[in-house]
């Protein structure tokens, strides 16, 4: 009786972060797809608009440890509330932006605060087992593909009438999560007492860094996260500009295709990957989508019709959906339990990383070798982590 109350509560709890997830990636997917013609419309090169992408990405790095040190420390709830708060006021900059230095505070602002994925990790790993980790964090990934498939076809249709409209929208959406966490999350996490020193360095992220590298394999996943952000980070900063270049695609038909990405991811997550993970395992998955994901970016620059755009793309949205929840998982086995929220935000801050190296890299590459070249570099990186997969990690060190 008790194990099915719990069950039905766990249950709720899932929905509820899955909601959460849900509105945030709603409201910043109103206007990612819109950020490369924002800055263009500024004269922003594609060298500007990859940093653009990557200063969300630099912030976020910085606060990702911060904010899942203080979520282990203070609760999961108040850290997720103090996030939505900062992506509003980081959208509500953007909408009444009027020069390119603006946008760019915008995107600081936003990724100051930007760590709220972490937290919903945490979360998810506070209120599951071992066993049916994957299943969880694949939540979080039914949630981003939902929200990518509403928010950029609608960010797309209303940027017809202006680009400062989706960003207020966007900012209500950001409130609205805040009272959905407010009125319905449960905390998970009881205060604890630390030292005055452990409660200084703790939030560090080096501290928190050099602390999750003594899990046994943990600093292995770390790296092959990084490498897979680069890889997927080096196309999504300067896509919009060669889906322009090549087919003439606008905002709108940017929106409506980032949508049909989402339909993908919502399919891959709820339906493909729990039955693939059951069937052959974490690791295994993890490999496939790897291998997919790698794929598709080798493909794509040989879509010389939109149709085969079309064709090709799924294959990204599939390795990306099965190789994310998986490695996240897997990764998250290997931190103690009472530090998830720090070491999976040291996590969230390796693919910060590689979201600040992939954007300005492939803006770099796009901008002076050609524009199917940041596709070629992105394949050598996922290429590169699954070398790195079949490396056995060292033994557990004793460092903490």
């Amino acid at each position: 009786m008790l194990d099915s109350r719990r069950k039905r509560g766990d249950s709720h709890a899932l929905f509820t972060i899955f909601l959460i997830v849900f509105i945030d990636i709603f409201g910043f997917s109103l206007i990612l797809p819109l950020l490369p013609f924002v800055a263009e419309r500024f004269g922003a090169s594609p060298l500007k608009i990859g940093l653009l992408g990557a200063s969300y990405s630099f912030f976020q790095l910085l606060a990702s440890p911060v904010l899942g040190f203080l979520s282990d420390r203070y609760g999961r709830k108040k850290i997720l509330i103090l996030s939505q708060l900062g992506s509003a006021a980081g959208f509500l900059l953007l909408g009444f932006a009027h020069s390119l230095p603006l946008i760019f505070l915008s995107r600081v602002v936003d990724g100051i605060t930007g760590g709220n994925i972490s937290v919903a990790q945490a979360y998810i790993a506070d209120i599951t087992t071992k066993k049916n980790r994957a299943k969880g964090m694949g939540i979080i990934g039914a949630a981003f593909g939902l929200g990518f498939l509403f928010g950029p076809a609608i960010g797309g249709l209303l940027s017809q009438d202006g680009f400062a409209i989706p960003a207020l929208i966007a900012v209500f959406v950001s409130l609205f999560s805040t009272l959905t966490t407010t009125l319905f999350l449960k905390e998970t996490v009881k205060k604890k007492s630390r030292s005055f020193l452990g409660h200084f360095l703790s939030p560090l992220p080096l501290t928190s860094f050099f602390k999750s590298l003594s899990f046994s394999g943990f600093g292995l996943f770390l790296l092959i996260f990084l490498f897979l952000n680069i890889g997927q980070a080096t196309l999504q900063a300067i896509f919009p500009l060669w889906a322009e270049s090549r087919f003439g695609f606008g905002p709108r038909e940017m929106g409506w295709f980032f949508t049909y990405i989402g339909l993908w991811a919502i399919l891959i997550q709820l339906i493909i990957m729990p039955r693939l993970v059951a069937k052959i395992g974490e690791k295994t998955s993890l490999k496939i989508g790897i291998f997919l994901w790698a794929l598709g970016f080798l493909l794509v620059p040989f879509a010389f019709y939109p149709s085969l755009l079309w064709l090709f793309m799924p294959l990204i949205s599939l390795g990306s959906g099965l190789a994310n929840p998986t490695l996240q998982a897997i990764a998250s086995k290997q931190a103690r339990e009472d530090v998830q929220g720090e070491s999976l935000g040291v996590m969230q801050s390796a693919g910060s990383l590689g979201r600040i190296i992939g954007p300005v890299m492939g803006g770099f590459i796009f901008q002076t070798f050609g524009k199917n070249i940041p596709f070629f570099v992105g394949f050598f990186f996922f290429i590169l982590s699954l070398v790195l997969l079949s490396h056995r990690p060292r033994p557990k060190l004793k460092l903490i």
